[in-house]
């Protein structure tokens, strides 16, 4: 058994969704092997909401405990109304 950490330092830049106000990011990991039959789901993650920030700092570390890292899909998005690459 491993262990993939992942930290998350800073979004610089994002883009104002919100209607009213400014928008209130937040980014959440997905991470699933993708088997040829059988997928397996390991989960997901979400770092805290940043209110009104545009250039958000989490600083905040994240941990799924993995057989290995063979088919591993880690998927990020940046609240429900952006993407992150």
């Amino acid at each position: 058994m491993g262990v993939l950490t992942i930290y998350l330092d800073k979004a610089t830049n994002l883009k104002d969704k919100d209607s009213i106000g400014k928008s209130d990011p937040y980014i959440k990991f997905s991470l699933e092997q993708d088997n040829m039959i059988l997928d397996k789901d390991y989960g997901s993650k979400k770092s805290t909401t940043k209110k009104g920030d545009l250039n958000p700092v989490y600083g905040e570390t994240f941990t799924f405990d993995i057989p290995s890292l063979k088919n591993m899909e880690l998927k990020i998005k940046e609240s429900p109304m952006h993407v992150c690459v």
